[in-house]
C-alpha cells in the first residue's frame, strides 16, 4: 500500500499538467460580420431628413477562454472588439444631403455554454448558446447592452493547434429611447462569421 503511494503521488504531479491544458484552453478570435450594426432607417422632418445606415460592416477580434467540462460540454468566455459604423445623411430641402460617417467603438462579452455533438479524432461539431453583454462608445450609449446569442461550428484539431470556425446569431433587448425615439435605431438582430484559433 505505500509502495503505491509512493507511485501514485509523483504520477499525479507529472500527469497534472497535462490534464489542465486539456480542460482549460485560450486563444484569439476573429471574423466578419454577416449583417449591418444599424437599421436602414429614415427620420423625417419639416423640410429635413435624416438617414441612418452602415456602410461597412468592419471586422471582429479578440481573446477568448475555454473550460472543457465532462461529456462534451464547455464554457467559453470571449472579448470581442466590433467597430459599429453609423453613416447619416442630413439633408435640408432642397440641398444636397451632408454625409457624415463614425465607427464607434464596441466590445462584446459572450458567456456561451457549448456542447459536443459527438467526437471524432479530428473533427467535433459543436452548438453553443447563452448570454452576452456588451459595452459601447458614447455616441451609442443608447444601445442595448445585453442579449441572447447562440450559433454552432466545428472543432477542428491539426498537431497541437485548434481551429474552430463558426456562425454566431446574436439578439440583442431594444435600444433606449428619447421622447419615445430612437435617432439612429440599431439591428437587433446581428450574425457573425469568427474562426477561433488555440493551444
Amino acid at each position: 500500500m505505500r509502495l503505491l503511494k509512493l507511485i501514485a503521488v509523483p504520477l499525479l504531479f507529472v500527469s497534472a499538467p497535462a490534464f489542465s491544458q486539456r480542460l482549460f484552453s485560450i486563444g484569439i478570435k476573429g471574423g466578419v460580420p454577416l449583417s449591418d450594426a444599424f437599421s436602414n432607417h429614415t427620420t423625417p422632418g419639416i423640410d429635413t431628413f435624416v438617414h441612418s445606415f452602415t456602410d461597412s460592416k468592419n471586422y471582429v477580434i479578440g481573446p477568448f477562454a475555454e473550460l472543457r467540462l465532462p461529456f462534451g460540454f464547455a464554457v467559453e468566455a470571449d472579448a470581442l472588439y466590433r467597430p459599429l459604423d453609423l453613416t447619416t445623411d442630413f439633408t435640408l430641402v432642397p440641398q444636397p444631403p451632408a454625409r457624415s460617417a463614425f465607427n464607434i467603438s464596441s466590445w462584446e462579452f459572450p458567456i456561451l455554454g457549448k456542447y459536443h455533438i459527438f467526437h471524432a479524432p479530428v473533427i467535433n461539431p459543436y452548438v453553443e448558446a447563452g448570454p452576452i453583454f456588451r459595452a459601447t462608445g458614447s455616441k451609442a450609449s443608447y444601445l442595448s447592452n445585453a442579449g441572447f446569442a447562440i450559433g454552432g461550428g466545428v472543432d477542428v484539431k491539426i498537431l497541437r493547434v485548434r481551429f474552430t470556425p463558426e456562425l454566431r446569431y446574436s439578439r440583442w433587448g431594444q435600444d433606449a429611447t428619447v421622447l419615445g425615439f430612437v435617432t439612429y435605431p440599431s439591428n437587433l438582430n446581428q450574425t457573425e462569421f469568427l474562426l477561433g484559433l488555440s493551444f
